[in-house]
């Protein structure tokens, strides 16, 4: 398995997440926007994953929840960017937040290009 890294720089709202995979760069992307392919590997092993919304294009949105005997898990986000094999751009939010309490979003970048 190749290693992943993350990076966050203090102050800003964005996840940089790196890592190089043994698939092409279509193969890729593929798996982030196919509702299909997303529920195979996203999430914690062990639970359940539902894709209640994922249209995967510029300022489409997507909604997922995964499911566990503990309870269920939302997540929402915004596709800010979405460029077919190479990138995307996408925000991130857990819903199931406490009462009262700031909601916390970040972005990631996705890039599929390949190396070079």
């Amino acid at each position: 398995m190749n290693p992943t890294t993350i990076t966050a720089q203090p102050g800003t709202p964005y996840v940089d997440v790196v890592r190089e995979f043994d698939a092409s760069p279509e193969l890729v992307f593929r798996a982030y926007t196919d509702p299909e392919l997303l529920v195979r590997w996203l999430g914690p092993r062990g639970m359940e994953m539902e894709v209640l919304e994922h249209d995967a294009r510029p300022g489409g949105s997507y909604r997922y929840v995964h499911r566990s005997r503990e309870g269920e898990f939302r997540f929402r986000g915004v596709f800010h960017a979405v460029v077919p094999d190479k990138l995307i751009v996408q925000t991130f939010e857990y819903e199931a937040r406490p009462s009262g309490s700031a909601s916390r979003r970040r972005g990631s970048r996705t890039s599929t290009a390949g190396p070079g």
